[in-house]
């Protein structure tokens, strides 16, 4: 092992690595990894230690991004990962030690450094296995359809602005950073949110650089991976999570490549595999549910397959591998296909349904295969000082700070401002693989506000577990890229996207979904006004009464992509 070896980039700034590698006088393919977490770490939370990776004959080089931790420059998030990248994989491949193939790996930001490596197209860079990372810098990442990424954003402003306030050998800012991250829970009700404690614009200004930018306008351009996908001539092996932020852009970015890569190599040669998981750390446990055996972390030995196979020419590693490989929960096993979504899934519509009024579990809320006839729209009150938290989710980066994973539902279905919609008791598996939407017909009384959906796996006895959730600012209707208020009173067509999801909801389970205006903290609170998310205070807070429709000219209802019974 080498330690702190510097590695010359072309504008001169020198970023530091450190180098394992197999004992004796062998040359052997290399492996990357560029992380702005402290390659100390090698983010082996999830990982096996790069030392194991080296027994198993490769070079391993973990290597702080520029600004971060022992490397040189200043640190502007993904803005040089792409030369950076394509300098380190070229200098790794010239090692004297080193066969001149090399691969990388590494998931969520370290996952993107991969992908603006290849974009950049390095000669002897082979092959990458990028895990859980968006393909767009706006829709997913700092933004989900107009909603601000609080959790995951505000939490990973403060985790990163530790660095830097050490590398300013500012240790004031420091114990501020860190107060502020040990209470973060408290902090994520603070307004406004451009000006809240321990984020410091000297050290992480692009927190509030991406507050000031709520709609896609040209500062996001540039920034998304999927406007890349032309320029990718190298194999992928793509892990996402049911239960991670990331899903859906590691999903796109598996089919973005696999439709417009560069090369027939990168086109054939994209692979991707969904595991029950959240974003961190990876195990059969996730959340409140245990996914058993087959959901255990053994993602080193599988990569150890893909980079034999790339880096090694062992054609045998990964002989007859299929494209798709997913976790089916509920049956807890393993099922692969050639495309996603299934072609064997048939969308079906579950329609909302109620007779006299859905709010909370106290409500005769139904969901049923029966399109409605007449019926009573229900209505209920959302006031941005008083949210509906969520309960585990899809956020990041760990869930002790932000919201993630399978949890019980309960003890926010027994508030008025959540409709629940169940199903009657299944008398047998209903198996849904595939894309999730539903689709509201809503009005407002505010001139801009949230809808949330989200489907729940409720279990015999009453536990409900969430399976996939979707956020909706009405104010975004018709373009990420411009706002517009809603007409008061209004029935507008909503249509949410819950993301993919692979589920058995198994006989005596029920089918649930519930609807109201607020996913706190995961995303930000809708003031029921437009305004800059960065600078909204109490006092623009409005009260929003909102009535969803489910009759037969508005019939509101979920798509589920379910696999009939063979």
């Amino acid at each position: 092992m080498e330690k702190n070896v510097s590695v010359p980039m072309r504008d001169g700034t020198l970023l530091k690595a450190d180098v394992y590698r197999p004992e004796g006088t062998a040359k052997h393919p290399v492996l990357v990894m560029r992380t702005p977490y402290n390659k100390d770490d090698a983010q082996t939370m999830n990982y096996a230690h790069p030392t194991w990776y080296a027994a198993h004959g490769y070079v391993v080089v973990v290597q702080d991004t520029r600004g971060r931790w022992t490397s040189d420059g200043e640190f502007r998030p993904y803005s040089a990962e792409g030369e950076d990248g394509y300098d380190t994989v070229e200098w790794a491949a010239s090692l004297p030690y080193a066969i001149p193939k090399v691969g990388m790996y590494g998931f969520s930001y370290v996952g993107a450094t991969q992908w603006l490596a290849a974009a950049e197209r390095p000669p002897h860079l082979a092959c990458i296995a990028p895990g859980m990372i968006g393909s767009d810098s706006f829709q997913g990442r700092a933004y989900r359809n107009g909603a601000f990424s609080l959790a995951s954003s505000l939490s990973w402003a403060l985790f990163a602005s530790q660095d830097s306030a050490i590398r300013r050998k500012r240790l004031d800012w420091l114990a501020e950073i860190n107060a502020s991250y040990a209470g973060i829970h408290g902090l994520y009700k603070h307004l406004p949110l451009s000006r809240t404690p321990g984020v410091k614009s000297e050290l992480f200004p692009f927190y509030k650089e991406w507050l000031d930018h709520p709609t896609r306008d040209e500062f996001w351009q540039g920034q998304s991976l999927k406007d890349a996908y032309d320029r990718i001539e190298v194999p992928a092996l793509h892990l996402a999570g049911w239960y991670d932020l990331f899903l859906d852009g590691t999903i796109e970015n598996f089919l973005g490549v696999r439709a417009r890569g560069a090369t027939k190599l990168a086109r054939e040669n994209q692979y991707l595999l969904v595991e029950p998981w959240f974003h961190m750390p990876w195990s059969r446990y996730v959340g409140e549910l245990d996914f058993g055996p087959e959901a255990a972390n053994r993602i080193d030995e599988l990569q150890l397959r893909w980079f034999d196979r790339w880096l090694k020419d062992d054609e045998d590693a990964w002989r007859e591998e299929p494209p798709i490989r997913y976790f089916v929960m509920g049956d807890n096993n393993w099922e692969q296909v050639g495309q996603w979504p299934p072609l064997k899934a048939v969308d079906t519509p579950f329609y909302l349904r109620s007779e006299s009024r859905a709010n909370s579990i106290n409500g005769d809320g139904r969901l049923s295969a029966e399109p409605p006839g007449e019926e009573h729209p229900d209505v209920y009150v959302y006031h941005p000082s008083i949210p509906v938290p969520a309960l585990g989710g899809r956020s990041g980066a760990v869930p002790d700070l932000t919201p993630m994973g399978p949890r019980n539902q309960l003890p926010i279905e027994v508030r008025n401002d959540v409709l629940v919609y169940t199903s009657d008791v299944l008398t047998e598996d209903v198996k849904v693989v595939g894309d999730l939407r539903v689709v509201l017909y809503a009005a407002t009384s505010a001139e801009d506000t949230d809808f949330v959906a989200k489907l729940v796996d409720v279990h015999p006895g009453g536990a409900a577990y969430n399976v996939a959730e979707g956020i909706f600012r009405a104010s975004y209707r018709e373009s990420l890229e411009r706002r517009e208020p809603v007409p008061p009173g209004e029935v507008i067509r909503y249509e949410l996207s819950l993301g993919s999801t692979a589920i058995v909801f198994k006989r005596g389970h029920s089918i649930r979904i519930d609807v109201t205006s607020s996913l706190f903290p995961t995303y930000d609170r809708s003031p029921n006004v437009i305004a800059n998310p960065g600078d909204v205070t109490e006092a623009d807070f409005a009260t929003a009464t909102q009535t969803i429709y489910h009759d037969s000219r508005y019939p509101s209802h979920v798509v589920l992509p379910v696999v009939p019974a063979t």
